[in-house]
């Protein structure tokens, strides 16, 4: 006896061992499986590797079946507490408490929308809008090739002239270098062939073509742990029985008295208090699909999509690495007002809530140390055929950022270049909008160009020069 508890010896699943199940007589040792020994009256011996090679086969036939995940709720999210707080109000019959909690939560929710869409709004417009008032063409690939300049693609700028790396600049002083050629062409107009000739504006263009795709790829890969917790959301709404369980429970210790189990483990009555996932109505399944999935989902795509357009119009090396991580900003939002501004309530349950479990264990449980040993031999049994082997190696997650990162960046040549028959890609030309105000529905199709595309006038302010 031991603090209340009895314990009590098992035997021994060792392979030396009665229990384990090859018995003591020699005949029954002989009968192990991959053993042979001179002395038939010898005690079997223990693998030198036994014990690893136990852990190893228990710890890879659980982790693989968990790895196949649990819906549960972000904790630190207002996308989480907007989904979780309305079910601890309903669980607890909407009391005053309850429901006041619920209601801010909804509050914090809007306000994240708001803020997150409002940047992703200015971004937008000025991509779309105040960038073409300033003349600004799309970077598309100027420049990119100036290593094999003046006889590869890539090796004309904007203003029509071969790049050389000393002529390269930015759009801000490739554009006030512009500017003040042309101011002087229009002060001394009878001198414009002698200002052509001795004032060189230089040539807009990339610093770096490959740190430009490495900074997309890692702001996606920043991006990507929102998607998969918007994934997992997604799998809770289609997981948990639509019915209304609660998601609350007050549970008191059946193996011991209450008051001795708090005094042994330093409980508290909130520790017999457990928040769980559980089962969601219907109606609260719907609502929170259309009211906090889908906006989360949208505002992603959003973001990812404006991002790429971003960082490929960005063409200053130091720019580029900072704006691939500025950028990732904007989706923590969510979590910078729920670490500030959620009241602790709200935070501690969500933050202790159990997850449901999408898979058992049980068979994995009930596994001897033998079978675990025996499941750990035959995984040793592989060659570089075994298709298993390679489901191991093959990182999927990667796949899918380098897909959808490729993805977007096709996206935006097809959108905003063309190409030109030596492989060249160049901005299309430049179209004045008719005004500078950015509809909603513009934004919201952002990803989609041909829904609610900008009105432009119709004369071009900036055409790719003919070589």
């Amino acid at each position: 006896m031991m603090n209340g508890g009895v314990y009590s010896l098992v035997p021994s699943q060792d392979p030396g061992s009665e229990a384990y199940g090859y018995g003591s007589a020699p005949q029954a040792y002989a009968s192990a499986p991959g053993y042979t020994y001179d002395d038939p009256m010898a005690k079997a011996p223990i693998p030198e590797t036994w014990n690893a090679e136990v852990a190893a086969g228990k710890a890879m036939t659980m982790l693989s079946k968990t790895a196949r995940g649990t819906c549960n709720i972000e904790g630190g999210s207002v996308y989480g507490i907007a989904l979780a707080l309305p079910q601890f109000a309903r669980t607890a019959g909407y009391s005053l408490k309850y429901t006041g909690l619920m209601i801010r939560a909804y509050f914090f929710l809007t306000c994240n929308i708001c803020l997150q869409g409002f940047l992703l709004y200015m971004i937008s417009k000025e991509e779309r809008i105040m960038s073409k008032y300033g003349g600004q063409m799309h970077l598309c690939d100027f420049g990119a090739e100036i290593v094999n300049c003046p006889d590869g693609p890539n090796c004309i700028g904007p203003g029509g002239t071969t790049y050389t790396s000393a002529r390269l600049y930015n759009w801000e002083m490739w554009n006030t270098r512009v500017y003040v050629r042309d101011s002087l062409k229009a002060l001394f107009p009878d001198r414009g062939d002698e200002i052509m000739d001795k004032v060189d504006p230089g040539e807009y263009g990339l610093e770096s073509y490959h740190l430009r795709i490495v900074c997309c790829l890692l702001f996606v890969i920043g991006c990507w742990g929102d998607l998969q917790s918007t994934i997992q959301m997604f799998q809770l709404l289609r997981s948990v029985p639509s019915v209304g369980e609660p998601w609350m429970s007050y549970e008191v210790p059946k193996w011991d008295t209450k008051e001795h189990a708090k005094q042994v483990h330093g409980w508290t009555e909130l520790n017999l208090v457990k928040f769980k996932v559980a089962g969601m109505p219907i109606g609260w399944k719907l609502f929170s699909f259309f009211c906090v999935w889908l906006p989360k989902l949208y505002l992603w795509l959003l973001t990812l999509d404006a991002g790429i357009v971003f960082l490929l119009e960005t063409a200053v090396i130091d720019d580029m690495i900072i704006n691939a991580v500025a950028l990732a900003f904007i989706l923590g939002i969510d979590e910078l007002i729920c670490s500030t501004l959620v009241s602790p309530v709200s935070l501690y349950m969500t933050r202790n809530l159990e997850p449901f479990e999408m898979f058992s264990l049980t068979d994995e449980e009930d596994d001897t140390e033998r079978d675990a040993y025996e499941k750990h031999q035959r995984d040793k049994a592989w060659n570089l055929c075994s298709l298993e082997l390679w489901t191991y190696i093959i990182p999927n997650r990667l796949i899918m950022i380098t897909c959808t990162t490729a993805f977007f960046i096709v996206k935006y040549y097809i959108e905003h270049c063309d190409s030109r028959p030596d492989g060249s890609w160049v901005s299309r030309p430049v179209y004045l909008p008719i005004n500078e105000h950015l509809s909603f529905l513009s934004f919201v199709c952002g990803p989609f160009p041909e829904l609610f595309s900008v009105e432009t006038l119709k004369d071009a302010v900036w055409s790719m020069p003919s070589s």
